[in-house]
């Protein structure tokens, strides 16, 4: 079912100075960044490590690009700090129906676009001993062309 703890969240109020703070306080470097007009955030993604199902683990800094997303509604309440963990599972589809059969809420009824060309899916704080749960399935890694 689930693989790795595929990323862990932190909501920022901005993104430049907490990536450089990562970036000088542990080494870490942006592997990846983009702005996700859906859920209303410009995010970067730092590289830990990789894994041995082949994908990685990430720390995900998140800033709001607007008022009203769910990242600045939750750093209006709760103020700068992990936000989310995220699973990386193979299937985002099956595991949720699995989850949603023990009981626990999925957020969003199909998956949506994540990080990276991702699959995602949420799973409800309050069914989660109070932590918001991402699930993850990876995009396919394309070789590069010889």
């Amino acid at each position: 079912m689930l693989t790795r703890i595929d990323h862990i969240g932190i909501a920022c109020f901005d993104l430049d100075r907490t990536v450089e703070f990562y970036r000088a306080t542990y080494g870490f470097e942006v592997f990846h960044s983009e702005v996700n007009e859906e859920q209303g955030v410009r995010e970067a993604m730092l590289k830990i490590n990789e894994t041995s199902d082949g994908g990685a683990s990430y720390l995900q800094l998140l800033e709001p690009t607007r008022p009203d997303s769910t990242v600045a509604k939750w750093l209006d309440k709760n103020g700068e700090g992990v936000h989310h963990i995220a699973f990386g599972t193979a299937d985002v589809d099956m595991d949720s129906a699995d989850i949603r059969d023990k009981g626990v809420r999925v957020l969003y009824e199909e998956p949506r676009r994540g990080s990276m060309g991702s699959r995602i899916t949420f799973l409800h704080p309050k069914d989660c001993h109070g932590v918001l749960t991402e699930l993850v399935t990876s995009a396919p890694v394309e070789s590069p062309e010889h």
